[in-house]
């Protein structure tokens, strides 16, 4: 969810009021996880514009009494550019609070853009923070909303017209604490997480303030908003073309009551997806999650002044069907929570295509031998007449109900039961090239399984809730929030003929790692899952990956963050692939360059801590990458990459980094060339 526009205005804002300069340029969002990870074609969409994390409903809490004395003003401070030794001083100071001294520094804990705001909340209220809160009882829940700009500049200021500010009560409704209970900091943390929403917030403080009370301990809430009233836009831009774009004039906070309207807009290399959107994280005030988009499909080609592939009218808008999400859920809405349930319907109907770069992949399908998915390299050495187009089009629809049990305190469970049902109808278009022999042998290698799943399935799930805030990994000098320990899943479900599916069958997953903090703010990660179905006698739509994530605490101004990946698949009814290259993992390469049944991706880099500039915080990155993709381990052929990138935080609009990266590959024919990508979120 990002608003270039407000992020070129707040730029051209800095040149207005003589602030420094900082050079801003828009950048994409690639799928959730541009990794070297699996995928499949065709090429994975861009992620919705407004999506945000799951439901945050209302917990009891008594309203606000009067609050207390007011303290001595304290006059706001500007946030210290952070520097190892602050680093070194926040380490210090969350040892101290740990270990509920009495000398206790809350403020010391936190980073720049928190300190600021808890600052200006603290002098605008007169509070003043409770250094030893344990052991006392909660008096009253205080809340304070800051505006979007809250610093001291009118055009800013001026700004915050169109924004409507979460209301209190709302804020209030997420505390899983409540007046009168004992002060707990495992609740006070996990309030705060179930805050940081980046649908909604940037800045999000949870911390002990004096009561009026004698004895007693109040909490108070300060959190800053994302502007919401805003054309959001989410893109990626490869090998000199824009390969996704999201667009989606939306208000993001309705009323203040953190509910989103919307009509958004996704496109990708070979479609444009258009239509309303709605969030409601708290639907009726019950706590149930209710989220729901209906979009009309048009070809993206038609667009183009000329018709690369011959597969469309130019000059026409041609429509390619439409999809819908709806969905209701109530959601587990804080650890104590004991049960869940949930039902969502999908649809999709819609003209799918796979690509190599910019252009469609090429199948080759030679008369009397099977079709082969071919790279750019092989498609060049394949005569024209055997080559045909990855693309055809997909009829599906799915429903699914589950409930959910959670129970365990220092290790929480999780036992679901549930049914899905999901039709899949593939079919070629009308106008697809080829003999019928070909076609054939196109639908046996490319199309999907044209079936009728029927199945009820269940599963368990085991995490320990234990979690560690630390910062400048996935954004800059705001809190992120990190589970360590295990964490397992286990499913199986039957697909009977009885109940309406087309074959018996039995399929079944398992997955799960561990999370190891490493210091103070790192972390190591090992993880692992294997996901089969039992047909006809035989094992089929085998996939296994195993990968591995490491983050080390801060060494001084930089950071190292590695992620590894190694997957396969096998007997692969599903007509899947793994690919990478650009935005899946190796920047200096094509998009989805290499492909085949088994990856290898790593990716290397070196992050700088941020800098301080006016409302904006700076960084940048150093990396390395190695990896590939081939239908065999033996004939995998490893490619390597090198590059620096920029990162940019601007905290009002988004949580998230706008990401410059300029490669260069280190062999291959286009060896030393840069390629450039732009997106949101860090690389990985």
């Amino acid at each position: 969810m990002y608003d270039d526009t407000v992020r070129w205005l707040v730029i051209a804002c800095v040149l207005l009021a003589g602030a420094p300069r900082a050079v801003a340029q828009p950048s994409p969002a690639p799928a959730p996880n541009p990794n070297p990870t699996p995928s499949t074609h065709p090429s994975p969409k861009p992620p919705d514009p407004v999506a945000g994390d799951p439901v945050t409903p209302p917990a009891a809490v008594a309203p606000p009494t009067p609050t207390p004395p007011a303290a001595v003003p304290v006059p706001p401070v500007p946030p210290r550019k952070p520097t190892a030794q602050a680093k070194v001083d926040r380490e210090k100071a969350e040892q101290i609070c740990a270990a509920r001294d009495p000398s206790c520094d809350w403020l010391a804990t936190l980073g720049g853009l928190e300190r600021t705001s808890v600052r200006r909340a603290l002098t605008a209220r007169g509070y003043e923070l409770d250094p030893a809160p344990w052991g006392k009882v909660i008096g009253t829940i205080q809340v304070v909303n800051e505006d979007v700009f809250a610093e001291k500049n009118r055009v800013l200021q001026f700004l915050n017209t169109f924004h409507v500010t979460t209301k209190e009560h709302v804020v209030r409704r997420e505390v899983v604490i409540a007046p009168g209970e004992i002060w707990d900091q495992a609740l006070i943390e996990e309030t705060a997480r179930r805050l940081r929403d980046p649908l909604f917030s940037s800045v999000i403080v949870v911390l002990p303030v004096i009561s009026s009370e004698p004895g007693k301990v109040d909490v108070l809430v300060v959190t800053r908003d994302i502007w919401s009233l805003r054309l959001n836009t989410q893109y990626t831009w490869q090998q000199n073309k824009l390969t996704d774009l999201s667009l989606s004039l939306s208000e993001n906070n309705f009323f203040g009551l953190r509910k989103v309207v919307a009509l958004g807009l996704t496109m990708d290399q070979g479609k444009i997806e258009v239509g309303p959107l709605y969030i409601d994280k708290n639907f009726l005030g019950k706590r149930l999650e209710l989220r729901a988009r209906i979009n009309t499909i048009v070809n993206r080609e038609a667009l183009l002044p000329y018709n690369r592939d011959g597969l469309f009218d130019i000059g026409q808008l041609d429509s390619e069907g439409s999809s819908s999400t709806i969905s209701l859920r109530r959601t587990l809405w804080q650890l104590s929570s004991k049960w869940g349930a949930g039902a969502s319907f999908t649809h999709r109907f819609s003209t799918e295509r796979g690509f190599d770069g910019k252009n469609i992949r090429s199948v080759g399908c030679a008369l009397g031998r099977d079709c082969v998915i071919l790279t750019r390299n092989a498609a060049a050495m394949t005569p024209e007449d055997e080559k045909l187009p990855l693309i055809y089009q997909q009829h599906r629809w799915s429903f699914t109900a589950s409930a959910v049990r959670q129970f365990g305190t220092k290790v929480k469970q999780q036992v679901t039961v549930g049914y899905t049902l999901d039709n899949n109808r593939p079919r070629l278009l009308d106008s697809f090239p080829g003999t019928v022999a070909q076609r054939e042998a196109f639908i046996a290698r490319v199309l999907p399984p044209s079936e009728v799943n029927s199945a009820p399935f269940v599963s368990y799930s085991l995490f320990t809730p234990r979690f560690r805030t630390r910062r400048n990994v996935q954004t800059y000098d705001l809190a992120e929030d990190l589970r360590t320990g295990p964490d397992l899943e286990v499913s199986y479900g039957i697909g009977l003929e009885l109940i309406g599916a087309d074959a018996n069958f039995q399929r079944g997953g398992l997955g799960g790692g561990y999370t190891l903090p490493w210091g103070r703010d790192g972390s190591a990660r090992l993880g692992a899952s294997y996901s089969t179905r039992y047909q006809d006698g035989e094992l089929r739509d085998n996939s296994a990956s195993v990968s591995t994530r490491i983050v080390t605490p801060n060494l001084g101004y930089v950071r190292i963050v590695a992620e590894s990946a190694l997957a396969s698949r096998w007997n692969e009814r599903r007509n899947g692939y793994f690919a990478i290259g650009s935005g899946t993992g190796l920047r200096g390469f094509n998009i989805e360059e290499f492909i085949g049944d088994r990856l290898f991706g790593t990716q290397i880099e070196a992050r700088s801590i941020p800098t301080s500039l006016w409302v904006l915080r700076l960084g940048g990155v150093v990396f390395y990458e190695v990896g590939g993709a081939a239908d065999t381990l033996s004939t995998l052929q490893l490619h390597h990459d090198a590059g620096v990138g920029f990162r940019m935080l601007l905290p009002q609009t988004s949580r998230e980094l706008f990401r410059f990266d300029l490669a260069f590959p280190l062999d291959g024919a286009e060896r030393g060339s840069p390629k450039f990508s732009a997106g949101f979120q860090s690389e990985f």
